[in-house]
């Protein structure tokens, strides 16, 4: 598929959209949809992310063909990608809270740090102006 228009196509029939479809997921008249399919004209930026999401395709595949195929295994397939991408996002959330208290650490005892620093700068300024 080496044509935005082939790739709208494949994906709509993936679906089992019709144009007519396709078009009211997408908001724009089944003419325009047509003439994408045909690479008669390129759909705007903003329109190729509604047809990615009304599609279920990523946008890089859409735009050139990469990094992402319809799945044809259905929703279970879907489901599964959807729990894992979830699962990720608690390991993330997770790891990330680790690191905010880390920093939280370091933050107050470097301000401290800091304090004892000034205290003892305030010291030798003292004693030298003796």
């Amino acid at each position: 598929m080496d044509t935005i228009g082939k790739r709208i196509t494949y994906a709509r029939e993936s679906k089992n959209y019709d144009v007519n479809q396709l078009s009211d997921r997408v908001g724009v008249k089944a003419e325009t949809i047509l003439a994408w399919e045909a690479d008669e004209r390129d759909p705007r930026a903003n329109r190729l992310l509604r047809l990615a999401g009304a599609l279920d395709v990523g946008f890089a595949w859409l735009m050139v063909g990469e990094d992402y195929e319809p799945d044809e295994t259905g929703d279970a397939g879907r489901l599964s990608s959807v729990e894992g991408k979830l699962q990720r996002i608690r390991h993330l959330y997770a790891e990330l809270g680790g690191l905010i208290t880390s920093l939280e650490q370091d933050t107050r005892f470097m301000m401290a740090r800091d304090e004892e620093l000034e205290e003892l700068a305030e010291v030798d300024e003292a004693s030298e102006n003796k």
